[in-house]
């Protein structure tokens, strides 16, 4: 298989987990050619780990509104895009 994937595994795999795969696979690929792969997962957990002092600053009118609302639709783009469920 072109990503090396391991075919006598393919019964032991869900769907998720070869698409996982096949995404590092190509991230691998890239990181050596060079490029600059971000890791989505590791944004959306970093936002979400900012959220609790978010919504104390801005209780306590340390951030402004606009501000505020354009960290909450970036923190829902990130769940939506990665499928996130609590």
């Amino acid at each position: 298989m072109r990503r090396g994937f391991p075919l006598p595994e393919v019964d032991t795999w869900d769907t998720g987990m070869l698409l996982n795969y096949c995404y590092e696979h190509d991230a691998m690929i890239r990181r050596q050619n060079g490029e600059v792969v971000h890791d989505n997962m590791q944004r959306y957990r970093v936002l979400k780990e900012m959220e609790p002092e978010m919504d104390r600053r801005f209780a306590a009118g340390e951030i402004k509104e606009y501000k505020y609302r354009e960290y909450k639709a970036a923190l829902r783009r990130c769940e939506e895009v990665l499928e996130v469920t609590e």
